[in-house]
């Protein structure tokens, strides 16, 4: 029997709501390391506001659990954490290396986000490999169109500091990749999303703490940005990526991992927009020849029917 077209479609509604949070995050750290100039340490101390932010909704995640009696009972067995406390540290490495990518070229907001966003190629091929997930026709050629648009954009820039900003971000795409494979994982082990996106945010905010107390150490003074409205800023990234994990682990888990990163990741063309509208940084051409080709290959995945599996004779069939 098969599943109501509306709940064929609702993982696009999570992986776009999770495209609008992941762009207006990444559209604030561009914009934190422009303002830094591009200074490695304001990198790490922004990272650092960033996991804190993500934790304060795991704490505030938790202690409602607490409150209403109902505890972390989302984990079907008490070993289940460990997929999702596993993704909270890839997820706030991958930001890392993010930031220090955006700090290397501050000025290519766009194209970085989008080399990061072809984590969907990393999570497709694990879900392949591990979990047999089979892509159409149409869901390949959208897919392909969305890494043409990356790859375009990717490569446009000629800035000082690209070359380095891009293996940064070509290591914040792997972490990326794994982070949302393992929420797939997580899914699969039959976990509530809002479960497993609590106990990911912990995580996040745990890498926080330990890097906070690490730079107070070092530096005997606790660690901020340039001013506190950059800090709060950086805190509030946090919370917009928070959310963003949260619908991107209901994506991931409704459809296929592939496709549902894929929609999610290609947030860069959200980026640009915001870096235009609100800063004046106009796209050169090849940009945004690369950004337009990126919407066509989202259009042709999210519409595109999944591929249907073949039944199964009985006997005698």
């Amino acid at each position: 029997m098969a599943a109501p077209k509306h709940k064929n479609r609702s993982w696009l509604f999570f992986a776009l709501a999770a495209l609008l949070f992941f762009g207006v995050t990444n559209f604030i750290l561009g914009y934190l390391s422009e303002r830094s100039g591009g200074d490695p340490i304001s990198s790490i101390t922004a990272s650092i506001f960033l996991w804190l932010g993500a934790g304060l909704l795991g704490l505030i995640g938790s202690s409602y659990f607490r409150v209403t009696g109902r505890g972390f009972s989302g984990l079907p067995r008490k070993d289940h954490f460990i997929l999702p406390v596993i993704a909270g540290v890839t997820l706030a490495m991958g930001m890392l290396l993010l930031k220090i990518s955006l700090a290397a070229n501050p000025l290519a907001k766009g194209p970085m986000v989008a080399l990061t966003s072809s984590n969907s190629l990393v999570v497709a091929l694990l879900a392949w490999a591990f979990l047999k997930e089979k892509l159409s026709l149409g869901q390949w050629a959208g897919f392909l169109i969305i890494v043409i648009g990356i790859i375009i954009v990717s490569l446009a820039g000629k800035a000082s500091g690209h070359f380095a900003a891009v293996v940064y971000g070509a290591l914040a795409m792997a972490l990326f990749g794994f982070t949302n494979f393992f929420l797939k994982l997580a899914g699969e082990q039959g976990c509530d999303s809002i479960t497993v996106a609590v106990v990911l945010w912990l995580s996040v905010g745990g890498c926080g703490m330990l890097a906070f107390a690490w730079r107070w150490l070092e530096v005997s003074r606790l660690p901020s940005l340039q001013s506190p409205a950059l800090g709060w800023l950086a805190l509030l990234a946090g919370v917009f990526l928070a959310l963003g994990m949260l619908c991107i682990k209901k994506a991931v888990t409704l459809g296929q991992a592939g496709p549902a990163t894929a929609v999610s990741g290609s947030n860069a063309v959200l980026v640009s927009l915001l870096d235009y509208w609100l800063l004046g940084h106009w796209l050169p051409s090849l940009k945004l020849a690369g950004m337009l080709t990126a919407v066509a290959g989202i259009v042709i995945l999210a519409l595109s029917a999944p591929l249907k599996k073949r039944p199964v004779a009985g006997p005698g069939g």
